[in-house]
């Protein structure tokens, strides 16, 4: 498909190591300043230490509820003392002190495989208390370091596979900051919310879990989440019983999670993982032969508040694309409306740029959805990509009516409104607030390619007056930066060969094909995509799908001849 490529004078450069898009190193120290580094190693260590602060609390929690069986007997491990409310009221009456029963260590309080009354309960929670209360300095110390120990573990295994799995987590110290915030906050309020009478604990992780996965992707979200649940747990008591509960709700939400296309897609995720967490809760509570009351009852409980996390997750969309600098299909599919202010402006003020937009668009779409890239990302992208253009818009070959205004221009000076597209664009998107991720379509879309038409004008006009500076090349180019997405390299595809496309007097399939191979095999060599994530394979389906709707469009018509009139008698 690309021939015998010329020789690239970027090979020379070349020092023989083997490049790829995963380093061995764990941090990439030529890109990050060793400053940077530590300040978001700063930042995990102070939300791992947050995380231990809430864990520790007022001390080991009780890890029992009203209706729930245990397998052994319990027993006073401490002699403690509750007040007799009853008793005491009657006391109370002839002005005697309250009735103190006395509970000495041994004492049985709870049998095995029998369901705990309210009554029992609060025995327990009398006891634990007393237990709390007479442990030592040492013994409370060496919970705190095990439990910090655990955390730091936890907060040095999602580090270390940030940095190796995400780079680009890592590079950005907001992004750090935010996914600790979150999993200190999700922590923290699932240690509030588990806490009687609500035991809605699986609220906040799978809220977090799903904010994770919009914002990021399913497998770093996924590690976070069980991490999370592990931390979660701890603050429950000593037992996996709810570790086990809420792995699989929480796998479930993750995995379901995929694109928010619509707003009702967060309310659904939230019903399927609730059916995972009632799922769960079941088997849970058959293997440690809970009472099926009990398992109802966390069934339904965990069901009810996954369902209340979808709807969270389904009105806080807004709230989260800002915080974490996402862009979900919702408002991808807002944008795509050309009824959008600005894409009214453009059609207006430049009716040329914007057929030629969607045109592209059409394109773009095709060609990410060919290779699994995101199409509604590339469609949007396209839409907005050229509005700069309504700043100057005459000077754009497909705004202009028989005369270019280039002809009174220097290179040098038609070049500088060319390349400023790109600039009034960027400014453009700011003023209207387009998303980050649309603006980058707009300073990319072109790369740092070469304005070659004036570039060559440039050396024309050189050679035939050698008293003018010969042209730079790099004065002739556009500032970048490169593609840094597969759909900003698609719609690089896609702008150029649409544009070349129109000035084929009569276009045929062979010189469209012809047309498109050069395009590409020009920005290939001349490095365009090496940041932008495509491969060889998926450049070449690309063109492709380009060439065939290309083809597509300037198919050629049948020509009818005019029918005469029919004479009248």
């Amino acid at each position: 498909m690309f021939g015998s490529p010329r020789r690239s004078p970027r090979l020379a450069e070349w020092d023989g190591r083997r490049r790829s898009s995963h380093s061995d190193a764990l941090f990439d120290w030529a890109s990050l300043q060793r400053r940077a580094v530590v300040v978001r190693l700063a930042v995990v260590a102070l939300a791992a230490i947050l995380v231990t602060a809430v864990l520790i609390g007022d001390g080991p929690p009780l890890p029992y509820r009203v209706g729930q069986s245990v397998p052994r007997d319990l027993r006073a491990r401490v002699a403690f003392d509750v007040v007799n409310e009853a008793e005491t009221a009657k006391a109370a009456e002839e002005h005697a002190p309250p009735v103190v029963e006395k509970f000495p260590a041994g004492l049985l309080l709870q049998s095995r495989d029998k369901p705990i009354t309210p009554e029992k309960l609060s025995l327990l929670r009398a006891e634990h208390r007393a237990f709390v209360k007479s442990r030592s300095a040492f013994d409370r110390w060496g919970r705190g370091v095990g439990l910090a120990l655990v955390v730091a573990l936890l907060a040095a295994t999602v580090a270390l596979y940030s940095a190796r799995f995400q780079p680009a987590v890592c590079e950005r110290l907001g992004a750090v900051v935010s996914i600790s915030m979150l999993v200190v906050l999700a922590v923290w309020l699932a240690a509030v919310l588990n806490r009687p009478p609500w035991h809605a604990g699986v609220l906040p992780l799978t809220v977090a879990a799903m904010v994770l996965t919009i914002a990021y992707n399913p497998p770093f979200a996924l590690l976070i989440s069980l991490c999370a649940a592990i931390v979660s747990s701890l603050t429950e008591g000593p037992n996996l019983r709810p570790l086990l509960a809420q792995m699989g709700g929480l796998a479930a939400a993750v995995l379901t999670m995929r694109r928010v296309r619509t707003r009702s897609r967060p309310v659904e995720v939230g019903l399927f993982a609730g059916g995972a967490f009632a799922v769960m809760a079941v088997a849970v509570g058959l293997v440690t032969d809970q009472p099926a009351r009990f398992m109802a009852a966390e069934a339904a409980r965990s069901f009810l508040w996954s369902a209340v996390a979808g709807f969270v997750v389904a009105g806080c969309l807004p709230l989260i694309e800002r915080c974490f600098g996402v862009v979900t299909d919702v408002t991808l599919h807002e944008l795509a409306d050309n009824s959008h202010p600005l894409l009214q402006e453009l059609r207006s003020r430049a009716p040329g740029t914007y057929n030629h937009s969607l045109a592209v668009a059409s394109l773009a779409e095709a060609a990410a959805d060919e290779i699994g890239a995101n199409a509604l990302l590339a469609r949007v992208g396209a839409y907005f990509h050229d509005v700069g253009k309504m700043m100057k818009p005459s000077f754009f070959i497909e705004n202009q009516h028989g005369e270019n205004r280039h002809d009174q221009l220097e290179p040098t000076l038609s070049t500088l409104i060319i390349v400023g597209h790109v600039k009034d664009g960027v400014a453009l998107a700011e003023e209207y607030g387009l998303p980050d991720l649309i603006t980058d379509f707009v300073r990319e879309h072109h790369g740092t390619t070469l304005v070659e038409y004036f570039y060559r004008e440039a050396l024309r006009l050189h050679a035939g007056d050698k008293s003018t500076p010969e042209p730079a090349e790099f004065s002739f180019r556009y500032p970048g930066p490169k593609p840094r997405s597969r759909e900003a390299g698609i719609l690089m595809i896609a702008d150029a060969s649409e544009s070349a496309s129109r000035a084929i007097p009569n276009p045929t399939p062979t010189s469209l094909r012809k047309l498109v191979h050069d395009l590409v095999m020009k920005r290939l060599l001349d490095g365009q995509f090496d940041e932008s994530g495509l491969t060889l394979s998926e450049v070449r389906a690309v063109q492709e799908v380009i060439v065939r709707n290309l083809v597509a469009a300037h198919h050629q018509r049948v020509r009818y001849e005019e029918v005469p009139h029919a004479k009248t008698a």
